[in-house]
C-alpha cells in the first residue's frame, strides 16, 4: 500500500502547490501570466492525449484550438454576447470540425492519419485568411472582449484585469480537464481506448465498437481544444488566422504529453507544468531566437532514455498503459 499511498500525496502536493504559491507571491505579474499559459498548455496536452489514447497520432489540433477562437470572437464581435457564453459555443465548432475528422478519417492509421490531420489544419486557416466579409481576413479582429467580471454581492473579481484570478480561472480549468482525462482513463471506454491502441482488431473481436469510441475520443479531444482556442483569444483580446492556426500550437501538446507521460492522467500536466516555465522564463531570457529548439531536444531525449515519461518516475498502484 505504500507506493499508491505516496504517488497520490506526492499529486495532492503538487496541485496544492499549484494553489497557494500564488499567496506568498502577490505582485508577481510575469510568474502569473507564464504559469496561467502553462495551464492552458496542460488543458491543451490532456485534450490532445484523450485522442491520443487510441493510438492515434495528431499534427493538427490546432484546428480545434482556432475553430474555437474563431467561433467565440465571432459570437463576442457580431452579437456581443458574453465570453461566458461565447466561450462554451465557439468551442462546439472546433468539436464540429473533430465530428468531421471521426467521419473521413476513420480508415485511416498511423502516418497517413498524421499527415491528413496536417493536412486539415490548413483548410480553417485558408478559409479564415479569405473570408474576408467574415473574419476580416489575415487582419484579423481586434478589441474582443476581455474574459468577464465575476460578482458574488461585495465580493469581485476581473478576470480580464487580474492575472492572479486569470491563473485561477486557467487551473480550475486544467484540473476540471484533468479530472475527465482520469475518469475516462479508469472507465471501461478508456480500457477500450487503450485496448484498441494495441490491437485494433483485437479488440474488435471481443466487442469494442472501434470506429464509434475513436471519433467519441476525438469528439471530446475537440471540443476541449476549442475551449482553450475560446479562452486565448479573449485573454489576447484580438485574434488573426497566422495566431490560432499554427502548428506550434500543435506540436506542443504532443512534447508535454510524452515527455510528462501519456499513461498517466496527470502526464500531460507535469510536462506542460516543467516545459512551459522553464522555456519562457529560462530559455527565452538566456536564447531569444532559438528557445523553442529545447522542444525538438526534449522529445528527443525522451525517446531515447525515459520513453514512458517524466511521470513514470512516480510508483502508480495501478498500470493504465
Amino acid at each position: 500500500m505504500a507506493k499508491p499511498n505516496f504517488s497520490s500525496a506526492l499529486v495532492a502536493a503538487g496541485a496544492l502547490g499549484l494553489v497557494v504559491w500564488p499567496l506568498f507571491f502577490r505582485e508577481a505579474p510575469l510568474y502569473y501570466q507564464v504559469m496561467g499559459m502553462a495551464c492552458l498548455y496542460g488543458t491543451l496536452a490532456l485534450a490532445w492525449n484523450v485522442f491520443a489514447l487510441t493510438g492515434a497520432v495528431s499534427l493538427g489540433h490546432a484546428a480545434f484550438f482556432g475553430l474555437g477562437a474563431y467561433g467565440s470572437a465571432l459570437l463576442d464581435h457580431y452579437w456581443h454576447w458574453s465570453p461566458l457564453l461565447t466561450i462554451p459555443l465557439g468551442a462546439l465548432l472546433g468539436a464540429a470540425y473533430g465530428a468531421s475528422w471521426g467521419l473521413f478519417f476513420k480508415r485511416l492509421r498511423g502516418v497517413y492519419l498524421g499527415l491528413a490531420s496536417l493536412a486539415a489544419l490548413e483548410i480553417p486557416k485558408v478559409i479564415a485568411d479569405n473570408w474576408d466579409s467574415l473574419t476580416y481576413g489575415s487582419l484579423g479582429m481586434v478589441g474582443l472582449s476581455s474574459l468577464p467580471t465575476l460578482e458574488l454581492g461585495q465580493w469581485q473579481v476581473t478576470l480580464g484585469a487580474d492575472l492572479r484570478a486569470q491563473y485561477y480561472l486557467l487551473l480550475a480549468v486544467m484540473v476540471l480537464a484533468a479530472l475527465i482525462h482520469k475518469c475516462g482513463m479508469e472507465s471501461r471506454w478508456g480500457w477500450a481506448l487503450r485496448a484498441m491502441r494495441e490491437n485494433e482488431t483485437a479488440a474488435a473481436i471481443i466487442g469494442i465498437k472501434v470506429n464509434r469510441s475513436r471519433a467519441q475520443a476525438l469528439l471530446l479531444s475537440s471540443y476541449l481544444t476549442g475551449i482553450c482556442g475560446a479562452l486565448y483569444v479573449h485573454i489576447l483580446g484580438l485574434i488573426e488566422p497566422a495566431l490560432v492556426f499554427n502548428l506550434h500550437i500543435s506540436a506542443l501538446p504532443l512534447v508535454m504529453s510524452i515527455f510528462g507521460g501519456r499513461g498517466r492522467f496527470y502526464g500531460p500536466v507535469l510536462g506542460a507544468m516543467v516545459l512551459y516555465p522553464l522555456d519562457q522564463l529560462v530559455f527565452q531570457p538566456w536564447l531569444p531566437l532559438g528557445h523553442a529548439a529545447i522542444f525538438g531536444l526534449v522529445i528527443v531525449l525522451t525517446i531515447l532514455f525515459f520513453p514512458q515519461g517524466i511521470a513514470a518516475w512516480i510508483p502508480k498502484p495501478r498500470k493504465y498503459a
